[in-house]
């Protein structure tokens, strides 16, 4: 049929469909995991976000 497309096509498209929905998943929990963190242990959260802070303010581009 001249419509259709051919199956690599769509097999391609729903690959790279398939990795941004698991990319977005890991990504939401890998956030998620970092919110526990920062409400577990407050005071190691605090200080790799201060650790964070100074790399970024003491990197030269």
């Amino acid at each position: 049929m001249p419509g259709d497309q051919p199956p690599a096509q769509s097999d391609a498209a729903r690959d790279a469909r398939d990795r941004r929905r698991r990319r977005e998943n890991f990504l939401a929990d890998l956030a998620e995991a970092q919110r526990l963190r920062e409400r577990v242990a407050p005071r190691r959260a605090r200080m790799a976000r201060l650790r964070q802070q100074q790399l970024l303010r003491t990197f030269f581009y």
